[in-house]
């Protein structure tokens, strides 16, 4: 095993070495995008789909989809914070509504600044007080909004105490994700394991993945709303299924059945069937629907009251009227004094002051008791305009507004408000923006606002290096706009191999082709596998102009496999040509030890003779017990040591059910298993051994006991059998006993006599004179017909002349008529004797 590790570390150092050989830039290398799909997408799809990534599924994750190519093309997404490109290796963090991706140090820049921006506008606002408006109304002062921070795209608010502090992996199991070449950027590789959207108890079963979970896929039994249907397995977002039958239940209105599709029980919508139905007054009919039977017209009632000098002026209403409410005791229009008196005497004023609050509230109505609205405050008092600056002695009743202008700062803390008198409600800013935006090409265009400013919206179209693929990136973010072009690259390589990368922006990837050529290094003669190493870019150390040159570097350890057979003659491996030495394979030696019946069990160790697999200097001494073979069945181990065959007869008692399964045998395992006989002697033994001696309980095919002793397997001779059987005629009028054999041998049924065949032909013939009769009432019926169709549409005989000489009588039979007649009955005859000599 130490060697084993050792081997592995020195592969591992081998891989390492290659791998320092590529430039600082490689994180940004080509992915294997197809794999990388494939691993993601394997715990969502069904196995006959997990073939292809985006065979079945495309609809649903096609916004995941984005957000993963996103993530595999490094530099396709962009911060909308810096306008910059989002690389695989850099820190991130995503929003939790939106999914979008910003930089780690951009998101908590953009966070700080925005609650403290927040905090300085609340400390400005905590100085303000509330005031009293014209209607001296108390309006208090604004409510400040609780402390958050939002998302640059979305808007989406959060709290202080959310704001990124580490950079996580997608599903947040994760800290400080490494970049790995096989698994998506930014991702921990494991299961999402996200509660699904909208919730069914179901986890995400993608990899770690960038932007919503897709919706989910699992199946589940379930059945239709209404549950009048059989349940099925669907896909568990299509699991409340409709099954397009009519609900027909009983609806609230208990004259109509529901006529919707398959719905909840309980949740019928109301009844839209319409009927007359008269208003609460009884005094219109209206056409409504059964589910508002109470409906009011707009007539006033009207009907008089028992004094006979008032009337109801309540609308459309149920039951009496009342009593008139003019006959309760009443007050003056002041409320001061009461009075009962009848409903046709009318109450006075009471001379005293009236005193009712006035529309103010502040002041009481001066003037004697009247009836009617009171007059207007006129009391004089000093009022304070709303912006709270200045006085003035006003009657009550008017607002009092300065000419003095607002001089505070609007909401987006850059303007004055400049309203005359505007007190604590100054409007919007309306200006606009104007600031320089972050691409340093155009302007805000927004309303004036506190803040910073939103990333611009407008595009650029930006070509590749060969100008063959253009593309749209958000302005100002040309320079580092990565275009994946499907061109190859026009630049002549550095080393003997030919370009093969795509078209790209400035220097040339390292070349990732193996070197193939001889490795001089080792002197071995194979060809090197390993990565280009013609041309690798080393930094320089003096101060020059130039930051770093390409050498090339000597060729690495040869990594050819050859074969090498280890110490113990056992296998023949496959090894590193620089470690081509034999060694243990570390597998049992398993040569035959002296005693015949076991092998060496130590690990592989060195040997004289590689190819003899008998016991060597070096091999174990045998300490196990008996290895001979037992006979077949037996199971029980032999109690000696290791020794040559033959064992000893085995004498255990062995238990079982015979073959009936009624009863218990009792023998001895030799004498069960026994093997020096013929098959046909042991099998018959066997089967001696196994029968309680009793009667078999199983029945012949015939339906009768079987009549040997317990047995295995079917019954042997069924064709003995010879109970009785019962038979008849088939009349069933005669029956008879015979035995089994006979009844097998064909005889099932008895001949009919005389007596049967004499009742047979009576009820032929009642049945062929009830059909004589049914064709004869039929002749005549369409004879009667007849008559009556010439008798109404027949044409008008003329009127015939009188002549002298008589002519012949007309034949009163039609004889054509009887001819048809006859061969239809001919007919039905012989079609019910041939069926009756069929059935016979």
């Amino acid at each position: 095993m130490k060697k084993i590790a050792q081997i592995q570390a020195k592969n591992a150092a081998a891989q390492k070495l290659v791998e320092n050989y590529a430039s600082s830039s490689e994180d940004e290398g080509e992915l294997d995008e197809t794999r990388i799909l494939d691993l993601l997408y394997e715990h969502y799809q069904p196995p006959s789909e997990r073939s292809s990534a985006n065979s079945s599924n495309g609809h649903s994750m096609g916004r995941t989809a984005t957000f993963l190519q996103n993530a595999l093309h490094s530099g396709a997404a962009t911060c909308l914070i810096c306008i910059g490109s989002i690389r695989r290796v850099e820190a991130i963090w995503s929003c939790q509504s939106c999914y979008c991706f910003f930089h780690l140090n951009c998101i908590q820049r953009w966070a700080n600044d925005s609650l403290m921006q927040m905090k300085t506008k609340v400390e400005q606002q905590n100085g303000e007080q509330g005031y009293y408006n014209f209607m001296g109304e108390y309006v208090p002062p604004k409510r400040h909004k609780q402390l958050h921070w939002c998302c640059p795209q979305c808007r989406k608010e959060y709290l202080p105490g959310e704001r990124p502090k580490q950079y996580e992996c997608f599903c947040g199991k994760e800290l400080d994700p490494k970049p790995e070449p096989f698994l998506v950027p930014h991702s921990c590789g494991e299961i999402c394991s996200k509660l699904l959207q909208p919730k069914c108890g179901h986890d995400c079963k993608l990899l770690c993945h960038p932007g919503p979970c897709p919706p989910c896929a699992q199946l589940a039994h379930s059945s239709c709303l209404c549950g009048k249907s059989a349940p099925r397995s669907m896909r568990c977002i299509d699991k409340h299924w409709q099954c397009q039958q009519i609900c027909n239940e009983l609806l609230k209105c208990g004259k109509h059945l529901c006529n919707q599709i398959c719905h909840r029980p309980g949740q019928c919508p109301p009844c839209t069937n319409k009927s007359k139905q008269p208003c609460e007054c009884n005094r219109e009919v209206k056409t409504v629907n059964c589910s508002e039977l109470k409906w009011k017209c707009k007539r006033v009632c009207g009907a008089a009251y028992s004094c006979g000098l008032h009337f109801c002026e309540r609308v459309c209403h149920y039951g009496s009227c009342g009593d008139c409410p003019l006959g309760l005791p009443r007050t003056c229009p002041c409320g001061k004094s009461s009075k009962v008196g009848p409903c046709s005497l009318a109450i006075d004023t009471c001379g005293d002051t009236c005193q009712k609050l006035l529309p103010c509230g502040l002041h009481t109505c001066t003037q004697r008791c009247h009836r009617g609205s009171c007059n207007l405050c006129l009391v004089i008092t000093k009022k304070r305009c709303r912006c709270g600056q200045h006085e003035k002695e006003l009657p009550c009743s008017k607002e009092f507004t300065c000419e003095t202008k607002c001089k505070r700062m609007r909401d987006c803390g850059k303007h004055v408000c400049n309203r005359k008198c505007c007190g604590d409600q100054c409007p919007p800013c309306e200006k606009i923006c104007g600031k320089q935006l972050s691409c340093n090409k155009h302007k805000c265009q927004s309303v004036c606002h506190n803040g910073p400013c939103y990333p611009c919206k407008l595009e650029s179209q930006v070509n590749c290096r060969c100008g063959k693929t253009r593309k749209s990136v958000p302005c100002g973010r040309e320079r580092n706009a990565r275009i994946i072009c499907l061109e190859l690259c026009r630049i002549t390589s550095k080393c003997h191999h030919s370009v093969k990368h795509r078209c790209h922006k400035g220097e040339c990837p390292p070349c990732g082709q193996p070197c193939n050529l001889p490795n001089d290094i080792s002197g071995c003669g194979h060809i090197c596998k390993a990565r280009c190493h013609a041309a690798i870019r080393v930094p320089i150390s003096s101060a020059s102009a130039k930051k770093y040159e390409y050498k090339a570097q000597p060729h690495p350890r040869c990594e050819q496999s050859v074969n090498v057979t280890c110490i113990g003659g056992h296998e023949v491996a496959m090894w590193p040509c620089w470690n081509s030495k034999p060694s243990s394979c570390q597998r049992k030696c398993a040569r035959k030890l002296k005693c015949g019946n076991h092998k060496c069990n130590l690990v592989c160790h060195a040997v004289p003779n590689l190819q003899d697999m008998n016991e060597q200097s070096g091999c174990a001494k045998c300490e196990e017990g008996c290895a001979v073979p037992r006979p077949s069945g037996c199971i029980h181990a032999c109690p000696r040591s290791c020794h040559p065959p033959p064992c000893m007869p085995c004498n255990v008692i062995i238990k079982s059910k015979c073959h009936c399964g009624l009863n218990q045998v009792v023998y001895k395992c030799n004498e069960f298993f026994d093997e020096k006989s013929t098959i046909q002697e042991i099998v018959e033994r066997q089967q001696k051994f196994r029968s309680c001696g009793n009667r078999c309980l199983k029945n012949f095919a015939c339906g009768h006991r079987c009549m040997t002793t317990c047995h295995p397997g079917k019954c042997p001779n069924p064709e003995l059998c010879r109970k009785k059987v019962r038979i008849y005629c088939k009349c069933k009028r005669i029956k008879l006993e015979i035995s089994c054999d006979k009844n097998r041998a064909g005889q099932v049924s008895l001949d009919c006599d005389a007596y049967c065949a004499a009742e047979r032909q009576r009820v032929e013939a009642a049945e062929r004179q009830e059909i004589e009769q049914k064709l004869l009432e039929e002749d005549r019926k369409r004879r009667i017909e007849l008559e009556k169709f010439e008798q109404k549409f027949g044409k008008r005989k003329q009127r015939e002349r009188k002549l002298i000489e008589t002519e012949p009588a007309k034949p009163l039979i039609n004889w054509h008529r009887l001819a048809i007649y006859g061969l239809a009955l001919l007919a039905v005859l012989a079609a019910i004797g041939i069926g009756f000599y069929a059935d016979s």
